[in-house]
């Protein structure tokens, strides 16, 4: 289960940078990266995005386990 959060929360941040550069300057990275009218953009764009409702899940249902001193 480590290694699944450690996944996507690459693949949030990742999207996260990728909206920051469309945003800002009109790149969009994935786009370019798979073909601006292939299917692919539309389902990288979906597993970001259920990326990141997974960390949202998990970051609303897990305590955090470290203390403050």
């Amino acid at each position: 289960m480590r290694a699944f959060n450690i996944a996507t929360m690459i693949m949030v941040l990742f999207g996260a940078i990728c909206l920051g550069l469309q945003g800002q300057f009109q790149i969009d990275l994935i786009g370019l990266a798979c073909g601006i009218d292939s299917p692919w953009p539309r389902a990288v764009y979906a597993v970001i995005g259920l990326s990141g409702l997974w960390q949202a899940i998990w970051l609303a249902t897990h305590k955090p386990t470290a203390q403050l001193v």
